[in-house]
C-alpha cells in the first residue's frame, strides 16, 4: 500500500513501463460507438470542457447531443406548478393493443397495466401465513409455561382449593352420636347433643367458664349439633367424644376437658375448641366455608 502510493505521486506513474497501461483500460469511441480500428482502441475521443463543466469528470467524452430528450410524447409527471400534485399522464382513450407506455393516461394504466390484487391467497402467501400463525401460537405458548409457574408459586394446591368449601349430608343421627368430617384438612366433629346437654350449656354460668362464651352464640343456627375443629387448642391433638368430667370432648394427650359445646372446662387448654364457619341447608346437610 505504502509502495503503490508513493508510486502514484510521481510522474513516472502516468506511463506504463511495460505497455500493459493501454491494453488494459476500457477503450472510449465518440458518441459512444463500436470499436473498429486501433486509433479507437487506443486514442480516446477529445475532451468536452462543457460536458465537464455541466455534469463533472465522468462526462468529458459524452456528446451534449444525447442529453437533449424529446419528452413531447413522453408521460409527464409531477408538473409544477401547472399540474396537479399526484401528477399529470397525459393522452387518454388507447387501444390495450396499441399501449405505449409513452403516451398511456392513469385510468388506462391503473386498468391494464398493473397487477390487481389477488381476492385470494396464493401458495406463497398462504405459506408465509401459516408459519406466521405456527410461529405466533408456539411463542404464546412458550411465554404461557415460562409465566404460568411463577404465577403459581405461592398458590394453595387445587386439593385444598377444592376442600376449602364443602357441603356434607350427614343424614340422621342419634343423641350423643358424633360423625368426622375433613375439611380444609382439618378433622371437623358433627355432634349431636342430647336434651339434657342442651339445658346444661343453657344453665352454665359464664363465670366457670376459662374462655366464656355461650351455647347460642356458638351454634345459633341449629343448636341439636355442636359443629368444632377436633384439634386441642392446647398442643393440637385429637380430643374424644362423649368423654371427660363433662361428658363433651377429652384430650388424652394432657387432659383437656371441654363440655358437649366444646367449650374448655378443665385442663391446660387455654380456648374453647374452634368453630368453622358452617351454615345448615337443611337438618341434614351443612355447608362448610365461607
Amino acid at each position: 500500500m505504502l509502495r503503490r502510493a508513493a508510486f502514484s505521486a510521481t510522474s513516472v506513474a502516468r506511463v506504463s513501463l511495460v505497455g500493459m497501461q493501454a491494453e488494459l483500460r476500457t477503450p472510449v469511441v465518440a458518441n459512444d460507438g463500436v470499436v473498429s480500428s486501433p486509433v479507437d482502441e487506443f486514442i480516446p475521443p477529445t475532451k468536452n470542457t462543457q460536458m465537464i463543466q455541466t455534469h463533472g469528470r465522468y462526462a468529458k467524452y459524452a456528446n451534449p447531443a444525447f442529453t437533449k430528450v424529446d419528452t413531447s410524447e413522453e408521460v409527464v409527471l409531477n408538473t409544477y406548478p401547472e399540474g396537479p400534485l399526484e401528477g399529470r399522464l397525459e393522452n387518454t382513450g388507447h387501444n390495450p393493443a396499441d399501449y405505449k407506455a409513452s403516451w398511456v393516461d392513469e385510468d388506462f394504466f391503473r386498468k391494464h397495466v398493473l397487477k390487481q390484487k389477488p381476492t385470494t391467497l396464493d401458495g406463497p402467501e398462504l405459506v408465509d401465513f401459516a408459519i406466521n400463525a405456527s410461529l405466533v401460537g408456539l411463542s404464546a405458548c412458550m411465554i404461557r409455561y415460562a409465566v404460568m409457574p411463577i404465577w403459581w408459586i405461592g398458590q394453595p394446591k387445587m386439593t385444598l382449593v377444592n376442600e376449602s368449601n364443602v357441603e356434607v349430608e350427614i343424614g340422621e343421627m342419634e343423641d350423643k352420636q358424633c360423625k368426622t368430617v375433613v375439611w380444609r384438612g382439618k378433622p371437623v366433629y358433627v355432634y349431636a347433643r342430647s336434651p339434657d346437654q342442651l339445658k346444661a350449656m343453657e344453665e352454665t354460668p359464664m363465670n366457670q367458664l376459662k374462655h366464656p362464651e355461650t351455647d347460642q352464640e356458638r351454634f345459633p343456627d341449629n343448636r341439636r349439633y355442636a359443629v368444632v375443629i377436633a384439634i386441642c387448642t392446647h398442643l393440637g391433638c385429637i380430643p374424644a367424644a362423649n368423654e371427660g368430667a363433662f361428658f363433651g370432648f377429652f384430650c388424652p394427650c394432657h387432659g383437656s376437658h371441654y363440655d358437649p359445646s366444646a367449650r374448655i372446662r378443665a385442663g391446660p387448654a387455654p380456648l374453647n375448641l374452634e368453630v368453622p364457619p358452617n351454615k345448615w341447608l337443611d337438618e341434614g346437610t351443612i355447608y362448610l366455608g365461607s
